[in-house]
């Protein structure tokens, strides 16, 4: 049975570890902070910002120039120009997600590029909802059948040879 334990223990390392590295990716690479708290934190390296673009703001120039439109959430709102390419996302009361660098001295948000809408919650939950059951019930049964196991063992090794010939002469 320890060696039972000790793989489970194994499982399990295996699985937060993985869960860490999720975590980390999602931090990093997918999760997307609000106008709002750009503003109160005003981060020096690349973020991506959440909002929805403010009804008639969207302001384009000649071919090349930057995009300039509001972003709002949060109760804030924030200027972005956006030098990327040319976006079909990028509309009037339509939430999205920019990426870029906050720029201090003229207050505005400098985009180089726009990213989908992360809307990862439900299929996190569902993972977990099937994947946690699942687990506990694998690792109920494995330990049945473990001591399952050690019983029918105990049970044919240690038979006295006289009962386990008196049980074939009866057959």
């Amino acid at each position: 049975m320890k060696w039972f334990y000790i793989r489970w223990g194994g499982v399990l390392i295996v699985a937060a570890t993985i869960g860490i590295f999720g975590i980390q990716r999602y931090n990093r690479d997918v999760t997307a902070i609000s106008p709002d708290r750009l503003l109160r934190e005003q981060p020096t390296q690349m973020v991506r910002v959440l909002g929805m673009v403010e009804a008639g703001s969207v302001i384009k120039e000649a071919e090349g120039k930057p995009i300039g439109f509001q972003l709002s959430g949060e109760g804030a709102k924030i200027g972005v120009q956006y030098q990327g390419e040319e976006a079909e996302n990028l509309r009037d009361l339509k939430t999205v997600v920019v990426v870029g660098k906050w720029n201090s001295t003229t207050q505005t948000f400098e985009s180089e590029k726009l990213a989908l809408v992360p809307n990862y919650g439900f299929v996190t939950a569902a993972y977990l909802i099937s994947l946690l059951p699942m687990g506990l019930f694998l690792f109920n049964m494995e330990r049945k059948v473990a001591l399952l196991y050690i019983l029918i063992k105990e049970e044919k090794v240690y038979q006295p040879e006289q009962l386990a010939e008196e049980q074939l002469e009866r057959r």
